[in-house]
């Protein structure tokens, strides 16, 4: 049986912005899963494959529905054999704290820069949802987080600690990829979606990364549409 997963879509429903459908896509790729994407957006929560969790990504398995990201990959790792995610619990605590670097680095500067865009890319029955939920997580209209001073400084002081490991490794993983890549991905793979503007200054070493991620699984991510 295929799976499905369930992606967040804009009004296009091949612009897919979600990282952490993202994340989840890519483990499933990495794993070797044969799957296919539903789009569904951000307000039609009746059509969600689990409208009380009312959040995607979901995977529909032979045997149900695995909701978040998070679980998705538990799952995974636990019940397709081979390609593993990580090769040893010192491998996921390094994934543990990139996700954690990420939430402290990455996602505040890149969310303020972004969350505008994705509301004007939104489906026209989604915006005013999209809008007063996320205004009230920020504490700020969408414009003022976008206008805001220092996002792109912040950023690229971040860049600046994650080309140090990809300055002498081709991946995170070491020579090949792993959950950790695919962690940091993620929220990069939600710009790119986005918008093809230069928001910030990238290491040579992150933007080499970046490239060869693109062309994995033979080039789903770079195949991927954009806003651009």
């Amino acid at each position: 049986m295929t799976m499905r997963l369930f992606d967040l879509a804009l009004a296009d429903d091949e612009l897919r912005p979600s990282p952490w459908c993202w994340l989840a896509k890519f483990s499933l790729l990495h794993k070797g899963v044969e799957f296919e994407t539903v789009p569904l957006r951000f307000a039609e929560k009746e059509n969600y494959p689990d409208p009380e969790h009312g959040k995607l990504p979901v995977l529909e398995t032979g045997d149900g529905l695995i909701v978040d990201s998070a679980h998705i990959i538990a799952w995974l790792e636990k019940n397709i054999a081979g390609n593993p995610l990580a090769g040893s619990d010192c491998e996921w605590a390094a994934a543990d704290f990139y996700q954690a670097w990420l939430g402290a680095q990455i996602y505040p500067p890149l969310a303020k820069m972004c969350l505008g865009r994705v509301w004007a890319l939104a489906h026209a029955d989604d915006q005013d949802y999209f809008r007063t939920a996320r205004e009230k997580f920020l504490g700020k209209t969408l414009e003022e987080a976008m206008a805001e001073p220092g996002n792109d400084k912040a950023l690229e002081r971040a860049l600046g600690v994650l080309a140090a490991p990809l300055a002498r490794r081709k991946f995170l993983g070491g020579e090949t990829p792993n959950i950790c890549d695919y962690r940091v991905m993620a929220p990069f793979m939600w710009q790119r979606t986005l918008t093809g503007d230069e928001l910030y200054e990238t290491p040579q070493a992150v933007a080499a990364w970046q490239e060869r991620m693109l062309d994995l699984f033979d080039g789903y991510g770079r195949q991927a549409k954009t806003a651009s």
